[in-house]
């Protein structure tokens, strides 16, 4: 992410601005110290009689001109902060999933704040800009009273300069340790809010996660937290009494060294006082720099680990209706969720016919749910080819594919806010019928069936909930993972011996992962998996 490049795409006039609030601030600051060191060295104004007009006029051209830059700077700030938010949501909502599972939610929230401190850095760099010139005019205006003077002056700024540069250097690397100590404690309390209740029946993992690690978290971000405003501390005293000792310089070294006047004396001590409020903004915001550089760079890092493998459409397509068959060839995928572990799901021929139920089967970390990633497209395949009926399928077909299909996971999130614009109305008479099959009546409130879902329901009741949500998108194909694994009994029994059933009838193609034995039967089909590899496709005759 180039910075520069970032603000000249949202504002073409960037650099026109700053070209001109440059020379205008250089022609001002310089004509403000003139006037002030003519009238003290008793001197002949360049204006003459208007003296005091002139250098009224200059500060007023000089307020003005900086109101004016400030005003458009805080307005640039505030597109730049909100675009580069929207910017971090658009790359994330179009990134793979594999990139995103090892991303990670905490560094999302990270770099929403990193995408804050960067939209600070017009407002930042105007103002160093603006000192910048002031500063160099300043120097330049020593430089015409007494060349050597006023190279020592800037020899000893430079030196004490590059003392303060680096121990800011030191300073910078803890900034990094405690940015990393954040992400990690973002993580920590996400995991205590969304299991909050494992965590509340369990004295020891109560205990574990306080104490090992948001506790220690917080106690060694302290400490360094700490150690960086003590270091910060000593710096801005450094930057500070490096005044008193360049002053002294010139009061008791320069007319020793290079015999200068009481004049010119009294020119740079006030020189050297105009020039305090400047360098002394450069101090201030060196640290600002420093957290600016962190956060773009961990912007950057994110940016490059969010692979984008197929962008979605503009527009929702329609759903493959009329289809026959989806057909996997040789198909493999490699899940490698950290560089120790690893895990391949391959399909040598496997098809799938509209219409059928499918029962998908299988232990733990047989690769029932990597299927059904690969399946919904979540995961790119490695290799082999995939075949909608005689069309085989580029990855971005795939992709758009998976619109034609309903899934509820075995962790569905419902959310609070109706996306999939479905019609929740007290008219829609096929919503009400289901609402009654699916045994969710006095489930919907009010507010659900304005767009506002309540997720303040039971695991069986969210599932019902989102399989007649699912119905609803009226998609060819309904995936299920593991739906019956929370419903009661009867709820259960319901499932399979009625639901499906009516699913299939309104010609619905079902793929369900699925542990009840005793509902087999209902399946057409039942595949059993085991290592990644489907070690038995079971056609079911009733």
């Amino acid at each position: 992410m180039n910075l520069l490049k970032l603000f000249q795409t949202r504002s073409r006039t960037f650099y026109v601005f700053l070209v001109i609030l440059g020379m205008v601030s250089s022609l001002t600051n310089l004509g403000i110290l003139m006037q002030i060191n003519i009238a003290l060295g008793g001197g002949a104004s360049y204006f003459g009689k208007y003296n005091v007009l002139a250098f009224a006029g200059l500060i007023v051209l000089s307020f003005f001109t900086t109101l004016y830059f400030q005003k458009y700077m805080a307005e640039l700030t505030n597109n730049i902060m909100y675009s580069l938010e929207l910017s971090i949501i658009e790359k994330v909502r179009n990134a793979s999933y594999e990139s995103f599972e090892k991303m990670g939610g905490s560094r999302l929230y990270a770099a929403v704040s990193d995408a804050r401190v960067l939209g600070r850095v017009p407002e930042i760099f105007v103002a160093i800009l603006n000192a910048a010139v002031t500063l160099i005019c300043s120097l330049g205006y020593l430089y015409w009273i007494s060349l050597w003077a006023g190279i020592t002056i800037t020899l000893l700024m430079v030196g004490l300069l590059l003392v303060y540069l680096y121990r800011n250097n030191i300073i910078e690397k803890d900034l990094n340790k405690v940015r990393d100590l954040q992400d990690n404690y973002y993580n920590s309390l996400r995991e205590l809010l969304v299991g909050f209740k494992q965590i509340r029946v369990s004295t020891l993992r109560n205990l574990n996660i306080f104490n090992k690690f948001i506790f220690t978290n917080r106690n060694k971000a302290k400490e360094l937290s700490m150690g960086v405003s003590r270091k910060y501390i000593v710096n801005e005293l450094i930057g500070v009494y490096s005044w008193y000792f360049v002053l002294g310089v010139i009061i008791f070294l320069l007319p020793v060294l290079f015999h200068i006047s009481l004049i010119q004396l009294a020119v740079f001590i006030t020189t050297i006082l105009f020039m305090m409020s400047p360098v002394s903004q450069l101090i201030v915001y060196i640290p600002s720099l420093t957290g600016i550089r962190i956060a773009l760079e961990r912007i950057n890092r994110l940016d490059g680990e969010l692979k984008v493998d197929a962008l979605p459409a503009i527009i929702a397509p329609p759903p493959f209706r009329d289809f026959t068959s989806l057909r996997f060839e040789n198909v493999s995928y490699m899940y490698s969720p950290d560089e120790k572990r690893s895990f391949e799901l391959h399909l040598p021929d496997f098809r799938i016919s509209k219409g059928e139920i499918i029962f998908v089967v299988g232990g733990n970390g047989s690769g029932k749910t990597t299927f059904i990633n690969v399946l919904t497209a979540l995961c790119r395949v490695d290799t082999g080819k995939v075949w909608l009926d005689e069309q085989e399928l580029s990855w971005e077909e795939m992709s758009l594919f998976s619109n034609s299909m309903a899934v509820v996971y075995s962790d569905h999130y419902l959310f609070t806010e109706n996306y999939d614009e479905h019609d929740l109305s007290d008219e829609n008479e096929l919503l009400q019928e289901r609402i009654e099959i699916f045994n969710l009546n006095g489930i919907l409130s009010k507010e659900a069936k304005t767009g506002n879902f309540s997720t303040k329901l039971s695991k069986g009741q969210q599932k019902r909930l989102a399989l007649m949500l699912a119905l609803t998108e009226d998609k060819p194909i309904i995936v299920l993972d593991e739906w019956a694994a929370e419903q009661d009994p009867e709820n259960r029994r319901l499932f399979y011996l009625e639901w499906l059933p009516m699913l299939k009838r309104m010609g619905k193609t079902i793929i369900a992962i699925s542990h009840d034995d005793d509902f087999f039967h209902v399946a057409d089909r039942v595949i059993r998996f085991n290592y990644g590899k489907i070690v038995s496709d079971t056609e079911l005759v009733l």
